[in-house]
């Protein structure tokens, strides 16, 4: 019978309080931004005063090759993803056999070596891109 009370307690003291955060937490609207909306205004105003186009339909060559530069880093995520998978799944169907999953182990070490190699690049071309070609103009 006591342990019957308790489960009944339990039940009804996590029902509580799985429903108690749902109502303390207000619905409001955000405020508007006030930080970045405003200094990219104050951006484009200024560039537009110094000869600069400013039109944001227009893709510059910074855009472009950001543009290009991400969609790269993100294919060689997704195929150090499918390596990892395929090597996972080669390792685990080895059954025993050394030769399958010192193969398997090489893939995993191939994939997350071009990961290092393919972040480095990433990040490297974030530096430059904001170092030289943001700030040099």
């Amino acid at each position: 019978m006591k342990k019957e009370i308790k489960s009944i307690l339990y039940f009804l003291a996590l029902s509580v309080f799985s429903i108690l955060p749902g109502l303390a937490l207000a619905q409001t609207t955000p405020p508007p931004p006030a930080g970045p909306s405003k200094i990219m205004d104050k951006l484009t105003t200024v560039a537009g005063e110094g000869g600069y186009q400013t039109d944001a339909s227009i893709a510059s060559t910074p855009k472009i090759i950001g543009t290009v530069v991400g969609a790269f880093v993100g294919f060689l995520g997704i195929t150090f993803l499918i390596l990892i998978i395929i090597a996972g799944y080669n390792w685990m169907t080895a059954n025993g056999n050394e030769e399958s999953i010192k193969k398997a182990k090489s893939t995993i070490k191939q994939a997350i070596i071009g990961l290092v190699v393919a972040i480095s690049a990433y990040s490297l071309w974030g530096f430059i891109f904001k170092r030289f070609i943001l700030l040099g103009n």
